[in-house]
């Protein structure tokens, strides 16, 4: 029996808001907060991008790597010993989850880069500032937070425009939307999963989400 996509039956290529198959994976959707491209490489500079998971910071990280690229470093949640591996040295390097990188190994490597005036373009939940500036780097700190309703909606609404292959696509309503901002509290990765949780029941029929 052919499989049948019942998403294509609503105008679109897959759920909206499906999960990225991978860290590195550059996201559908970005929404510009206003932070500007990271400086080139070899300023001697640490950007340090700062928020809750699901905020935008791999996003933001992504986006920039994409205009200027440069080695990219994501220290894992798990297993521990992983988070111990070479870290990349060179005039632009981007790392992502860096507080979760062991203290001697992170001093080591914020020193390591420093040493060739490097850029350090990083994606951290904790202010690390101090620790750059006692490498030596300039330290520019953005600090990411939720998105106010407006902001979700628009980003929602991309994310489907974006699967979209048909004329009419599903849609959400405002009081969908303002219920997705309410319980995700503006988070966009916390909303992603709300909004994939309707959609896949809208598509599938149920009336309501288990």
């Amino acid at each position: 029996m052919p499989f049948h996509d019942r998403y294509q039956e609503f105008g679109l290529s897959r759920n909206p808001f499906i999960a990225r198959s991978s860290v590195e994976e550059k996201p559908r959707t970005f929404i510009d907060q206003g932070l500007g491209p990271p400086p080139p490489p070899g300023s001697h500079t640490l950007v340090q991008v700062i928020g809750d998971s699901g905020v935008g910071k791999s996003a933001h990280l992504n986006v920039w790597r994409s205009m200027t690229p440069g080695p990219y470093h994501y220290i894992v949640r798990a297993p521990y010993h992983s988070r111990w591996r070479i870290s990349p040295v060179a005039p632009i390097v981007y790392g992502d989850e860096i507080d979760r990188m062991p203290k001697l190994l992170r001093h080591r490597w914020f020193r390591s880069l420093s040493r060739i005036g490097a850029t350090v373009v990083i994606g951290t939940h904790v202010n690390l500032g101090k620790l750059g500036e006692g490498a030596g780097f300039d330290v520019i700190t953005h600090q990411l937070k939720p998105f106010d309703e407006e902001t979700l909606a628009t980003f929602l609404q991309r994310r489907i425009a974006e699967a979209t292959v048909g004329e009419s696509p599903i849609e959400l309503s405002p009081a969908e939307i303002s219920q997705i901002f309410k319980t995700s509290k503006g988070n966009p990765g916390r909303a992603e999963v709300a909004a994939h949780q309707l959609i896949a029941a809208r598509v599938h029929g149920f009336d309501e989400l288990g």
